[in-house]
Formats: C-alpha cells, structure tokens, sequence
C-alpha cells in the first residue's frame, strides 16, 4: 500500500449472529432463542493519519468484559495489523436480543465457545477494515434528536424514585434526571466524495423486538439501513451507545403508540436523520491527526458490611423475605428479586476492594470520542461533553470493559434498581465522577 498522504479509512464487519437454541441475554431468566429477527454482527472502521491508526468498533451484544472478550480481540488485532491495544475501542451496543455474555447467577447461562467466536470476529472485522484502508476524507457534527430519549427513572409524590413506573399513574412527578438526545454524526468518503462508512453514537438504552425470543440487532442495525437509504448506497453504519443508563425510549404520554419492532424502526429513522443532519454539510477533513490513549482508573467496590452478609444468608436460607442491605436506599428490592440479590451480594464480597477500568480517549481531527466500561449515567456523560475542550466530542458507554451500571452519587442516594449492587454492577457510589474527574484531566493533557 503507497501511502500518499493525509487521512486514511476503511470499514468492515464479521458477523457474529448465534445459532437458533441459543439462551439471550438481557433478562433476569433464561430466553432461548427460536428466531432471526435482525442477524448480529461486529462492525470496524479504522482512521490512519502518518504514523498513528485507530480502529473503532462496535458489537450487537448485551456486554462485554474485557477478560472475557475485548482483551483477546485486542491481542488478536495486534498481532495481525500492529495497531497497538489502546488504539482500539471495542464496545457493546447493548442489545437486548444477543446471547448471553456474563454469568448473573440463576439466569441466562454463557457459552464460552460464543465468547471466543465474538473475540475471533472483533479481530476479523478490525483487521478488513485496516486492510481496506484508503485515502478518504470525513465530515461531522452533531444535532438532536427530539421524541427518541426519556430518562426511566421518576419522582413520586411521596419522594421516591421509581425505575420505570408504566403509565397510568397518577403518583408519578416528573423525571428523576436529564436527557441527552445529542446524536453524532461522522461521516466517511474517499476522496471523490463517495461514502464509505458511517459512525455515530446516541444515549439510548434500545428499543424492542417483536419477540423476547428473537435474536435481533435491534434499531442499531435499522439505523445501518436507513443510512444507507439516505446515501443511496450501501454502507458501513455502526451506531454506538452514549451514556444511557438510565435513558430508554419509553414514552409515558404514548404520543406515537407503535411498539416493539415498528417502533425501532421509527427510531432509527429519527436518529439517522439526526445523524445526517449535523454531518452531511458538515465541513469535510482529508488531513486531520489521529490519536487514542487508555487510562487505568481506580474504583472502590461497593461495600459489604458483616450484617449485609448475615441478611443474604438469612435470605437464602429463607429466614427472611426481605434484603434491606446497606446500598439500598429508597424502594426497596422487590420480593420475587429478594434471593438473586442476596447470592449476589454474596459473590460481590469475594470481589477484590477495588480494581482499575479503562478511560480512552481517542481523536480524529476536532472529533473526541471517549470510551467508559459500563451502563454509564447520562449526567457523567453530559460532564464529559460540557467539560471537553474539543470542539465536538461524543461519549461510548459499554466500551472496553463492563463494569455494570454506574449512577451519580445523587442517583445513589436515591436508590432504585440501577443503584443494586452485584459482581458485575461493583462499583461505590462516586465512581462515576472520578471516571468524569479522570477523563476530563487526560484529555487536558
């Protein structure tokens, strides 16, 4: 490959949809799979400029922990491109309608031959897209997306916070907390002006399928194909998840009444209108830097007191009906979820105190795009965007590691399903905002 200069793009994808049979992930039980609703796949677009190349990509899967999957891939993508670890960003999209990633304990059970097959595929689909690296030029910005984003959790007329709380109830305030329906848009051409590839990002949980029991992309993979509408040819698309721990798209006034799949649908039209709205005359690059950095950050696991462990075993041990551990504030967890919640604070106090997640900070150009390892509350990423000093900068949750939901101190003291803890959802309330503290001071560096 001559290299003339300048920037340089190419996109791929490997699919990585299970076979039917397969148990999902998503929900507390098990769901096996009896249809294809939307196929899976793991989708890479990587940027080279001189010296440096990154690669992003992005998984139609539920998570993925780095010692399970994203360290792997990145050791498979090392050694067949040279693009170091931590210039790649790996990151779930978050649907609800892949296999099973994480054993919860009493749920969904994890195939490990899955596991490898997603590894295999991220290092498939990163590697063609570095092999298909081309002159290219790109565009992007950002625009809103109105009617797509609602926060689930809600303030009731006697001072709780209730995590979706359906409609029809006359005890429920306003919303617990903002939104962010800032949708980015990066757009990916090569030097004629023909489309290669599109990136965008949006904190939005997902939507639905028309069955539990569907293996579906959900409206990340629609969103591909209404891009491709609007650019009148097919592309590769990859739509990834901000911030949205507690974002949904459920509209408790019910202004438009399609569920399900015509739902995700109408979503991804909005959303790929928003996209192509804040990049389509958006200014074209054809030489910009690229750069990415990972940093490890410290965080506390949430603590387990002697009288927390002594109500689990009471619990388990069907002493009591009821766990009111030390985390939990507010609502307390409900009885059918009394026992999963007590083995898993069980497993959480076998957990090391604390353990370093990853930060990464990669840019092209004025772009920042920044990448946290969970279900990310959408106050932490709005901290990120207000405290950037890029001119546009973009955060992806669920990105190179998992380390659960992670809310707001506030969001904590509140309580509600978000703030229980577990193995995988360990975090101290705080962690949120020393993840912010510590990607805002690296990416003044």
């Amino acid at each position: 490959m001559t290299d003339t200069g300048g920037l340089w793009a190419g996109a791929s994808e490997a699919d990585t949809t299970p076979s039917l049979g397969t148990d999902l992930g998503g929900y507390f039980e098990s769901r096996f799979a009896d249809k294809i609703e939307r196929p899976l796949a793991a989708k890479a677009l990587a940027f080279r400029s001189g010296d440096s190349t990154v690669v992003l990509v992005s998984v139609d899967i539920l998570m993925m922990r780095a010692v399970d999957i994203v360290d792997r891939a990145k050791e498979l993508i090392t050694e067949r491109t040279g693009v170091p670890a931590d210039h790649v960003m790996v990151s779930a999209t978050h649907t609800h309608f892949g296999p099973a990633t994480v054993h919860r304990g009493g749920g969904p059970t994890v195939d490990p031959a899955y596991l490898v097959r997603v590894a295999e595929a991220i290092a498939i689909a990163a590697g063609a897209a570095v092999a298909n690296l081309r002159p290219a030029r790109i565009g992007f910005g950002q625009a809103p997306v109105n009617g797509v984003c609602f926060n689930r959790r809600f303030r009731r007329t006697d001072g709780m916070v209730e995590f979706n709380p359906g409609t029809g109830r006359d005890d429920i305030v306003e919303p617990a907390g903002p939104i962010d329906p800032t949708v980015t848009g990066l757009i990916v051409e090569d030097r004629d002006g023909t489309p290669i590839a599109f990136w965008a990002n949006l904190s939005l949980h997902y939507v639905n399928a028309d069955r539990d029991t569907s293996i579906s992309n959900d409206y990340f993979g629609a969103f591909g194909d209404r891009i491709a509408q609007l650019l009148g040819r097919p592309v590769r698309a990859q739509l990834t998840n901000g911030c949205s721990g507690d974002i949904n798209n459920v509209d408790l006034s019910r202004a438009v009444p399609e569920q399900n799949v015509a739902r995700a649908e109408l979503v991804a039209t909005a959303v790929a209108g928003a996209a192509a709205a804040g990049s389509m005359m958006a200014r074209r690059h054809t030489d910009v830097p690229v750069s990415s950095k990972l940093i490890m950050v410290e965080l506390e696991r949430a603590l387990v007191t002697a009288e927390d462990l002594q109500i689990a075993a009471d619990a388990l041990a069907d002493r009591r009906d009821d766990v009111p551990f030390s985390y939990v504030k507010g609502m307390p967890i409900p009885p059918k979820q009394v026992k999963h919640y007590a083995a898993r604070l069980q497993e959480m106090a076998e957990l090391p105190e604390s353990a370093a997640v990853p930060v990464m900070i990669m840019t092209i150009g004025d772009l920042c795009i920044v990448g946290l390892p969970g279900e990310i509350f959408v106050e932490h990423g709005l901290a990120i965007r207000d405290g950037s000093r890029h001119p546009i900068t973009a955060v992806v949750g669920l990105a190179n590691d998992h380390i659960g939901y992670v809310p707001t101190e506030r969001a904590c003291a509140e309580g509600a399903y978000e703030t229980w803890r577990g193995p995988v959802s360990w975090t101290a309330p705080g962690s949120g905002e020393r993840l912010v503290a510590a990607a805002l001071a690296e990416m003044g560096r």
